[in-house]
């Protein structure tokens, strides 16, 4: 005589998901953690001081374009959002397509940097028709305004 079981037997068996979550979430975090990181080393830039000038507060409705010029090793760098440009044309061609005449540019310039190396970058933004450039600067020890 022969018994009937009860239980069904599926052909896959039963799959534990919770380590596979564990381990996305470990993932996710040291993601983050390293994103941040990178972000932070990312073209350090010593700004110029100034006692002058107008500090902003909140955020503005649209997002600035922070234009980068870094000047390690003597050798200036330019990045856009942390993307690196060849060259001032190259700024240009890349700020129109970045529709940067809807939106205000940020120029952050390392102060051991000349200014004949920040005037091409003007005159890119002009180039490219952006409206609002502004430049970035630590306040100077000592001024409070």
């Amino acid at each position: 005589m022969k018994f009937r079981s009860l239980q069904h037997h599926s052909p896959t068996g039963k799959i534990n998901v919770t380590p596979l979550i564990d381990v996305v979430m470990v993932l996710i975090v040291f993601y983050l953690i390293v994103g941040k990181l990178a972000a932070d080393r990312r073209a350090r830039v010593d700004l110029p001081a100034t006692a002058i000038g107008v500090q902003e507060e909140g955020a503005s409705a649209k997002r600035p374009i922070v234009i980068t010029l870094s000047g390690e090793g003597g050798i200036a760098t330019i990045d856009v959002d942390g993307s690196p440009v060849a060259d001032a044309p190259a700024l240009a061609t890349l700020l129109k397509g970045l529709d940067a005449s809807n939106r205000p540019v940020q120029v952050r310039a390392d102060r051991g940097l000349e200014y004949g190396s920040v005037g091409p970058l003007l005159d890119a933004c002009r180039q490219a028709g952006v409206a609002s450039v502004k430049l970035a600067t630590r306040r100077a020890q000592g001024e409070g305004r």
